[in-house]
Formats: structure tokens, C-alpha cells, sequence
């Protein structure tokens, strides 16, 4: 009769359990938007429901450049505009990191900025990525905090 108490209370309070992200990361990759609009719309509902304040975060390689002429301090009003049509009434914030590996750019916004979360795009997966692993893989091994990975 105990472990039907017990259930009763758990069940009772499971909003409770439920843990609330006060900062939420979204890493995109500016060259293909497409991909992350189903992590920014997981993003902006978990913000929704928890009062979340939301960061996204793009990494360019600091040298070639994505796309030839420019360079990545170029990218940053690409990067405005683009929240400018997500923002929808949320808080969010963006930023450009520029060169080092995409998932340590990640983990080091992690670190820095408090994240609670990480709502990542994945892509499928290409042979390559067996080989040396995918950023959002690298990320989930090393976030200090949760990561939640959109396919």
C-alpha cells in the first residue's frame, strides 16, 4: 500500500519535478537557417512555459570565409535580422563567435554565460561523422548542463 502513496504524491506533484531553464541556447549555423527553425520553435515554447531568456549563438570559421568578401564581423547584422523575425515578444539575444571548433565555440558559451539548456539542430548522419563525431554529439558529451538535440 506504501509504493501506491508514494505514486499518488509523485503524480500530485510532478509539475514540481519538472526542472525551469532561466537561460536557453540555441547554436544555428547562419549558412543554413532552414535547419534551425524546429530547435528555435522547441526553444521559444520551453521559454514560454519557464520564462526563459533565450541566446543564440553562430560560429564562422575565421578563415575562408562562408562566403567569399566577407568577413565574420560581416556576419553579425545577418544575425540581427534574423532574430528580429524570430524574436515574436521573447528576449533573445545573439552572438557571432568567430574560428576554434563549432562544439568547443558551444561549450564556451555554455560556461560563460550560465546556460540551463541547449536546444540543438542535428543533421543526418554522414559517414564522417561515425569517424570523428558530430558537434551536437561533442556537445552532449561535454555541456555542463542538458542538452535537448532536434532532428
Amino acid at each position: 500500500m506504501r509504493p501506491l502513496t508514494i505514486s499518488r504524491k509523485l503524480a500530485a506533484n510532478r509539475t514540481e519535478m519538472r526542472p525551469m531553464y532561466k537561460h536557453i541556447l540555441v547554436p544555428i549555423d547562419l549558412s543554413d537557417i532552414g535547419a534551425a527553425e524546429q530547435s528555435i520553435n522547441v526553444a521559444k515554447h520551453i521559454a514560454r512555459r519557464d520564462g526563459s531568456r533565450i541566446s543564440v549563438i553562430s560560429i564562422v570559421p575565421a578563415w575562408p570565409p562562408l562566403e567569399l568578401g566577407k568577413v565574420p564581423r560581416d556576419y553579425q547584422p545577418d544575425l540581427d535580422a534574423y532574430i528580429d523575425t524570430i524574436r515574436e515578444g521573447f528576449d533573445i539575444k545573439g552572438e557571432i563567435k568567430v574560428g576554434g571548433s563549432i562544439s568547443g565555440r558551444i561549450i564556451e558559451a555554455i560556461e560563460s554565460s550560465k546556460v540551463d539548456l541547449v536546444v540543438m539542430a542535428s543533421h543526418d548522419p554522414r559517414i564522417t561523422d561515425y569517424l570523428i563525431g558530430s558537434n551536437a554529439a561533442h556537445v552532449v558529451l561535454h555541456a555542463p548542463c542538458s542538452v535537448l538535440v532536434v532532428r
